[in-house]
């Protein structure tokens, strides 16, 4: 078989040609060639001269075009995203725009979307910043106190969210703060190393600490109108242990919840409402159980479930001056009456997993992006 010889049109290299072949992929420069037909039929023998053929300009390299050309869309398409992402954080920025899109998302989803008035904080390792904010109290003037899970510090704002001060229980990653409220002549009642202290609110000094028969356990703890405190303990079981204002145990309940169900409990988050009656989540029994200011279980509502006034993953519940109950679930706010009658869903924008009621209409919480932010609720609360 005669091999015949001409010169690539994109790189120059020699190409061998085989009698009858029409197409060929240049091994140098990868382009793909036709093969002139004076070339590919032809049938002398002996030595073949090289000929130099002039290709058509769309004949060359037509992977390296579509390789140019996929490129050139990419970066267009990434400068458009760029633009589009830059334009919507500048149109945030404009509290009006930020009504017009809340408005907006409440007429798609048909969820109310509850205002933020003020926002502040941010993760970070200074003052004013947070590494792992986890629980907050906000004092008759509008202070705002922070506590961080792992750093062992407390910070303290003014109501307008700038910083004033801080002090530290513990050193760094030496306990963990898991339960945090405040009384009404200044003190932080704190549950962290399992174990609950009273910190005087404003300077941090350690005062006292409250005891349970059996030992460490706390997790979480809430301060009554009145005075009295209300405890969740767990150490092989689910107690909620009352004490008076002057600290003397008012009562105890062994298995509060896990006494309820027959399934145990271990993980209990607790608030009370303004005639002392207690309302206690249990995650591992997924429910709210309600208690009397005395102790007498009332009530179980709420499970898991994806119906309203079911639950995905609650993270923080408070109470209303009319004894609503709000629960922050998975990214909303889920209400109920004093009973555990369902009432409504709301959107907050963001998951809150610590919050606290103020002034009866305004919601202090700490989102998922370590920031403190104020919602103001007197709208929705005329609606309920």
């Amino acid at each position: 078989m005669r091999i015949r010889n001409f010169d690539c049109p994109s790189c120059g290299a020699s190409l061998n040609v085989k009698k009858g072949q029409e197409m060929l992929s240049c091994p140098y420069c990868d382009s793909t060639v036709m093969v002139p037909k004076s070339i590919s039929s032809e049938e002398s023998s002996g030595h073949t001269p090289r000929t130099k053929v002039v290709m058509p300009q769309m004949m060359m390299d037509t992977g390296s075009i579509r390789r140019s050309c996929t490129r050139t869309i990419v970066s267009i398409v990434m400068f458009l995203l760029i633009g589009i992402g830059a334009l919507i954080f500048f149109l945030l920025q404009s509290s009006d725009i930020r009504e017009i899109l809340q408005d907006t998302v409440s007429a798609i989803t048909g969820e109310s979307v509850v205002p933020v008035v003020l926002e502040f904080g941010g993760e970070g390792m200074g003052s004013g910043y947070f590494q792992d904010p986890s629980q907050i109290c906000v004092d008759s003037h509008r202070n705002i106190y922070v506590g961080d899970r792992q750093s062992g510090g407390i910070q303290i704002f003014d109501a307008n969210g700038c910083y004033t001060g801080q002090w530290t229980f513990a050193e760094p990653d030496d306990f963990y703060l898991n339960g945090m409220a405040l009384s009404r002549d200044g003190f932080l009642y704190m549950a962290y190393d399992s174990r609950l202290y009273i910190h005087e609110a404003a300077t941090g000094e350690l005062v006292g600490s409250l005891q349970h028969p059996d030992g460490w356990g706390f997790e979480d703890v809430e301060v009554c109108d009145d005075g009295s405190i209300v405890a969740a303990w767990h150490c092989n079981r689910d107690d909620i242990i009352k004490y008076s204002p002057d600290g003397s145990i008012d009562f105890l309940l062994e298995e509060a919840i896990s006494g309820q169900t027959g399934r145990s409990e271990l993980n209990t988050d607790i608030t009370v409402d303004g005639s002392g009656n207690i309302f206690a989540y249990g995650s591992f029994n997924g429910s709210v159980f309600k208690f009397s200011p005395d102790g007498r279980f009332q009530n179980r509502f709420g499970s898991d479930g994806d119906r309203p006034g079911q639950f995905t993953s609650p993270s923080s519940f408070c109470i209303d001056p009319q004894g609503r109950l709000w629960v922050s679930d998975f990214g909303d706010l889920i209400v109920f009456d004093n009973n555990g009658t369902y009432l409504d869903t709301f959107d907050p924008g963001t998951t809150l997993f610590d919050m606290v009621m103020v002034n009866g209409n305004q919601l202090y919480g700490i989102t998922n992006d370590e920031t403190v932010v104020q919602l103001d609720l007197s709208e929705i609360l005329e609606g309920l």
